[in-house]
């Protein structure tokens, strides 16, 4: 019985996964290399049936044959008795390998159906279970589906069969519930035998029946007789995989090859040093609930299995275990990546298994996918993680191994990336037939089909999937090097050379930039980007830059790389890099450019040397030492790419841009304001302090995008606000030409672009997938039809690209409404919307999207594509030739009846009437008759059918590769598609943002926007009404937000707000209101407020919260003013400062005076806007007759409360004046404390109080001796920041603070 094969859908036939799994890892029992032939069975022998097969039969999956090799991949170990698993109570069939054929023949009908059994095949002398599920009556066969959806057509009387009862468990290889696979027990193969007649062939690992058809597969007696004995123990209770297509062509063959594989499940993690057997997990159950069986016993032996099996034979992986260069850890340069492997270990090996060992050697940091088939496994301790983290079951014998199907890669691929896993992909580039022929051709000795890298996938290049499609975030991936200037003339301590990728979009970011001592520039990159994946040269970066990686990254994955060998430093950067970019130039101007283009081929390089690099990479390089760390930073990145096999695929396309200016020097002359990581925090600007999510944060009040690409672009603006007064007016009249009459066509817009995917990742699949490189590769064996869905892709990217011009050209109905510049920029083709009507109408007349998304296949229109057209017209000019010669025979025989008829697969037979059979040459060939007719080939006919054959062949060959030519004229116009989506998604944010004052609570407003060189030339604050653009009053449970007014600075009000009030009173929400609602207004959005007037603000500086960094060795009040010395050493005139409680987490002495002298030093030397909320009230004491610090409160009413306590009413309102009191106790009261603790401590304040003004009212020589406290450690703190402005931003550092501290305590004491 011999099924016919299915179809392959891919590039390739079939592929049997017995041969791929079950083989690959066995070794012969025999230590010779050559074994002397064993009889092998006859390919005479008859089938169990004659039944036909069902044309279209599934994969095959499983087989529970046992076989005479080891479980051990290794080599032979005793066999342990054989487990039974899920033992039914029917009766166990007879293991006889030669069963007799019953006396009489028993018929069956519908009553089976549905009813499983087990089917006895005898050549294979196993039983396979399936469930009978359906009925021909015509043929008198059952349709019988075996437990791995293998289909069988079989008259069921004539069949050895047994019945199994309804109760019988069935295992699952995968244990997703979501998934319907069925658990998969492996067997191992033995390997195959010599075609040529000699030894073994190691790892024929992936053949299916037509592969194989001519290769004859030997089984000695012996081996034979341990098949017997193994499956006697093990009885009928055996699943079937991949080995069962391979069984079928047994049948009928003649061929066999039986192996058995022992499966159990254990929990493994990966270590340095190879893998360790952990705790198995409890019994997982299956969808119904229903308990796998005998799976306890499984796992726990599965467990002493692996433990044993990795002492004896794997024990170069433990604490001997050495690199490829044998060097041990702990030795100078001990490379963790690579593994050296004893030659007697290898000499055991067979084809296959050595073919893994190479790989995995040489990539021990990496998850190995290795391709076998129609199955990716997992063997070793990468079956471990397989098991652990991908919920995969394990295969039965000794050694781990595990795996899934090839449909279930990208989300398994995924998964594991997203935990922080390095994958290594390795396809099969080789089909069996392919080796076959390499073999006696070239007289190749492999024994193993061809292997290569074709992916690695990492958190950071990932590139789809379905957790990447759901989330818009980009997932960076970062490079990183750095310099140290020690010199006290240099500006900064330490220099930066970055570059920024996001593969799954092709932008390319690079930068250089000077820092200070505490690294703040860095962190406000990080705590902006948030990279997934960090790439560093080894033990080069300074400690504190690694404690900045750890403490500003979620996660994220560490790359250390070689410096100059993988880390390439400037020089050997650009020698790359050109070498790269000449040969993607090459390969352009050789490529298949129509001349007669009428849009103009962008391709971003030029002719000759340097001109070949994009233009942002020429300008770092033409700056020499100002842009060689981040030349530096891009290699060790292209060096990362490459080991990716990405670097050709993405720079052929990339995007480059320059990092927007980072560090805090020369603020004023830069185009954004600068937020640094503690504000973005402290603001919640993209996450929240709850969890880390966006919920609740700026980004979310203002994200109405209905595009992935403009959420990223929404992200930006707010990471960076605007600084120019132009800049942001500009923003603020497109927002608002998108409301009022207009904002019904910007509500069609968004309808409209609602529909469409990720439009800058999809085309970045598009552009790399036009190098047909890594997976896409053409010598790939994929079964997928990747061809479909890559074209499917490419009908998304026309259709949406459409869609997005369509959107564009109908919203552009609005222009005559509006006076925005920036509007008519981006509605109008030709500017910032580029015309892509001409192309879209290029590929519109190409083929029909519709037909081809369906099919999966493009038939091209007539002239559409040069090389079609020439093969159809070639088939043609045949056909006509054909036509014409039936004239010139109908002339000739003198009869107009004759005609071209088909018969079968034979056509253009020339049909002649009977009468006419003397008229006919000698030389026409004939082919058929019927009743009255001959039917010929004349000569020339044959000839002609020839070349219609060849022609038709060469029709249908540039027929397939007619999607490659559509791709490559596509990408031609790379830079026009992505203009398009550019454009696109600024009309989305710009909508976005008109949108969201819709969500504000209470009066809106466009801030009025002054330049800080007007009038008065000092810069102002002023806010009426200003409510809170998060908070809502259905949001606050009870009450309504109260809305403020708030003037800061200007020629009228004082430049700094001292604010007291009780705790819980909204000191530390109104700081945070007022820095939201400028950001707002410098982003371009309106602010919730009747009225708002800013002159910009170059930075805002915010240092609220109590928190400390226990990974970097730093406590809450180190935090505290560390955070306190970079706005002294940073912040200019133009900058707004909110300072929330600054000293608290001192002694009362010395927090109060490092808060004042702070203060002081805002207000007197730096002279900018701010806002300091305090509950030291002797500093509104202090500060209560000095005009450029107005005293402000959060108003309260106070009355009595149970037991004389009191009992504060919050209101919320900002109110001129100092609050005399915090009214702690009042919160304490609010948690729940109990009325004897307020008591007490209602007691105590008072007391302390008492003191306290006791002290106040001191003679005038203890008031002096604290006024000059004070003054002296205000003098300190000028004296330092003088010091700053000549030295590096970071040498006010801790040590200077900690000094003034400890000088302000002995002064303190003493007064």
């Amino acid at each position: 019985m011999a099924p016919s094969r299915k179809p392959s859908n891919g590039r390739s036939p079939l592929v049997n996964p017995q041969r791929q799994i079950t083989s690959f890892f066995s070794k012969a029992n025999s230590a010779s290399p050559s074994p002397a032939p064993s009889p092998s069975l006859s390919k005479k022998q008859t089938p169990k049936s004659d039944t036909n097969p069902n044309p279209n039969p599934s994969p095959p999956r499983l087989s529970p044959s046992p076989s005479p090799a080891t479980p051990s991949p290794l080599q032979s170990k005793p066999k342990k008795p054989l487990l039974v698993i899920g033992q039914t109570t029917s009766p166990s069939p007879s293991p006889s390998p030669s069963p007799s054929t019953p006396a009489t023949v028993k018929v069956y009908g519908k009553e089976v159906v549905e009813k499983r059994l087990r089917v006895y095949w005898p050549l294979d002398k196993s039983w396979y279970e399936g469930c009978v599920k359906s009925f021909d009556k015509d043929s008198g066969k059952h349709l019988v589906v075996y437990d791995d959806f293998e289909e069988e057509l079989l008259d069921l009387g004539k069949e050895k069969v047994e019945w199994i009862e309804e109760s019988v468990k069935k295992f699952k290889r995968l244990r997703r519930g979501s998934l319907g696979f069925k658990k998969m027990t492996v067997i191992e193969d033995e390997e195959m035998e010599d075609v040529s007649g000699g030894g073994d062939v190691d790892g024929d690992d992936s053949s299916d029946e037509d592969w194989e058809k001519n290769v004859e597969k030997e089984v000695s007696e012996e081996e034979a007789d341990v098949d017997l004995e193994e499956e006697e123990e093990e009885s009928s209770k055996k699943g079937k995989r991949g080995a069962k297509s391979e069984l079928m062509k047994r049948k009928a063959s003649g061929g066999g090859k039986l192996g058995p594989a022992k499966k159990g499940k254990s929990e493994g993690d990966v270590g340095n040093g190879g893998f360790k057997v952990s705790a198995v997990e409890p019994v997982k159950e299956k969808e119904n609930g229903v308990p796998c069986g005998n799976e306890n016993s499984l796992m726990a032996d599965a467990s002493e299995r692996f433990s044993m099996r990795e002492a004896e034979k794997l024990s170069f992986l433990g604490p001997e275990r050495r690199d490829a260069k044998r060097r041990r850890p702990g030795d100078l340069g001990y490379d963790p990546r690579t593994l050296y492997l004893p030659p007697d270990f290898v000499r055991s090996l067979t084809g296959g298994q050595k073919q893994w060992w190479e790989f995995k050697s040489k990539n021990m940091d990496k998850v190995l996918f290795f391709k076998m088939g129609k199955f990716y496994e997992l063997f070793e301790m990468d079956a471990h993680v397989g098991a652990k983290e991908l919920d995969l079951q394990y295969m039965k014998g000794d050694q781990p191994h595990c795996g899934f199907p090839e449909k279930n890669f990208s989300m398994n691929v995924e998964k594991l990336a997203r935990k922080g896993y390095r994958v290594l992909v390795v396809e099969q580039t080789e089909t069996p037939e392919q080796l076959e022929i390499r073999r006696k051709e070239k007289g190749s000795k492999d024994k193993v089909v061809k292997r290569e890298i074709c992916a690695v996938v990492t958190k950071g290049t990932l590139t789809e999937g379905e957790l990447l499609t759901a989330n818009p975030d980009a997932s960076y991936l970062m490079a990183i090097t750095e310099i140290s200037q020690n010199d006290a003339a240099q500006t900064y301590e330490r220099i930066y050379g970055v570059c920024v990728v996001d593969v799954a979009t092709g932008r390319i970011i690079l930068g250089q930039f000077g820092d200070d001592a505490e690294c703040s520039s860095l962190c406000s990159l990080l705590a902006e980007l948030r990279p997934v994946e960090i790439i560093k040269p080894a033990k080069l970066l300074s400690s504190e830059t690694d404690r900045v990686l750890v403490r500003h990254t979620r996660n994220a994955l560490l790359n250390e790389l070689v410096p100059l060998s993988e880390f390439w430093d400037a020089e050997k950067t650009i020698c790359e890099v050109e070498t790269l970019y000449k040969s993607i130039n090459d390969q352009s101007t050789s490529g298949s450019l129509s001349k007669a283009d009428p849009v103009e081929t962008c391709l971003h390089f030029k002719e000759e040397g340097l001109g070949n690099l994009p233009g942002v990479l020429l300008e770092f390089v033409n700056k020499r030492e100002n842009g060689s760390l981040a030349i530096s930073a891009f290699g060790g990145t292209l060096y990362y790419l490459r080991q990716a096999l990405l670097d050709e695929t993405l720079l052929r396309f990339a995007k480059f841009e320059s990092l927007p200016c980072t560090n805090f020097s020369d603020v004023g002359k830069k185009p954004f304001m600068i937020l640094d990581a503690a504000a973005l925090e402290n603001l919640e600007i993209f996450e929240n302090s709850r969890n880390g999510d966006s919920s609740g944060t700026l980004y979310a009040q203002l994200n109405h995008c209905v595009t992935a690409v403009g959420k990223r672009l929404l992200k930006t603006w707010l990471a960076r606000p605007l600084y120019h007064p132009g800049s942001i007016k500009d923003r603020q009249d497109a927002v608002a030409g998108l409301r009022g009459a207009n904002q019904p066509l910007a509500l069609e817009f968004r309808k409209a672009l609602s529909r469409l995917p990720d439009m800058e990742r999809l085309l970045a699949r598009i552009f790399a997938s036009s190098g047909a490189s890594g997976r896409n590769a053409t010598k790939v064996v994929l079964y997928e039809d990747a061809a479909k869905k890559l074209l499917q892709e490419f009908i998304a990217a026309l259709r949406g690209c459409e869609v997005m011009a369509q959107a564009c050209s109908s919203l552009g109905a609005i222009l005559k409404n509006v006076e925005s510049q920036k509007l008519h920029h981006l509605l109008s083709p030709g500017k910032d919307l580029p015309d892509v009507n001409s192309m879209l109408k290029h590929f519109k007349d190409a083929f029909d999207w519709v037909e081809a998304n369906n099919s999966g296949r493009i038939v091209p229109h007539e002239g559409a594509d040069e090389e079609y057209d020439s093969a159809c017209k070639r088939v043609r000019d045949i056909e006509f030739s054909l036509t014409k010669h039936l004239k010139e025979q109908r002339k000739l025989l003198g009869d107009t009846s004759i005609m071209y008829v088909t018969v079968g697969k034979e056509a253009y037979l020339l049909e002649v009437p009977e009468h006419l059979q003397r008229r006919i040459p000698q030389d026409y060939e004939l082919r058929s008759s019927k009743k009255g007719f001959y039917r010929y080939w004349t000569p020339n006919i044959k000839k002609l059918m020839a070349e219609l054959s060849q022609a038709e062949a060469e029709k249908e060959s540039t027929l397939k590769s007619i999607l490659q030519r559509l791709l490559v004229r596509f990408c031609e116009y790379h830079d026009t598609w992505r203009q398009l989506v550019s454009a696109t998604a600024e009309l989305d944010v710009f909508i976005s943002l008109a949108l969201a004052s819709d969500y504000y609570e209470g009066p809106v407003c466009r801030p009025v926007i002054i330049s800080s060189s007007s009038s008065s030339g000092v810069p102002c604050l002023s806010a009426k009404s200003l409510g809170h653009p998060i908070l809502r009053s259905d949001s606050l449970g009870k009450g309504a937000f109260v809305p403020n007014d708030v003037n800061i600075g200007g020629s009228d009000c004082a430049s700094f707000l001292l604010l007291t009030g009780p705790n819980m009173g909204g000191k530390s929400t109104l700081l945070r209101q007022v820095c939201l609602a400028v950001i707002l207004a410098q982003v371009g959005a309106d602010v919730p407020a009747d009225s708002f007037v800013l002159s910009p603000v170059d930075q805002i500086f915010v240092r609220m919260g109590a928190k400390d960094h226990i990974v970097a060795g730093q406590s809450t009040f180190f935090t505290e003013v560390s955070e306190t010395a970079l706005m002294l050493s940073s912040a200019t005139r133009n900058s707004l400062v909110a300072l929330d409680e600054l000293g608290r987490g001192t002694s009362t002495s010395d927090g109060q005076a490092i808060a004042e002298s702070v203060l002081d030093h805002f207000v007197h030397k730096v002279q900018c806007r701010g806002m300091f909320s305090t509950h030291y009230h002797r500093l509104a004491l202090d500060y209560q007759k000095d005009p450029k610090v107005s005293l402000c409160h959060m108003s309260c009413q106070v009355g009595e409360g149970v037991g004389g306590l009191e009992e504060v009413t919050f209101l919320y309102r900002l109110t001129p004046g100092a609050c005399p009191k915090s009214y702690g106790v009042n919160v304490a009261r609010l948690a729940g404390l109990p009325d004897s603790i307020l008591q007490k401590a209602a007691a105590k304040s008072e007391e302390f109080e008492g003191s306290y003004g006791g002290q106040r009212k001191r003679g005038n020589v203890a008031g002096q001796s604290c006024d000059d406290t004070v003054l002296l450690i205000q003098n300190l703190i000028s004296a330092t920041v003088d010091l700053s402005c000549y030295k590096s931003s970071g040498s006010i550092g801790m040590n200077s603070l900690t000094e003034i501290q400890g000088r302000a305590r002995m002064l303190l004491q003493q007064s």
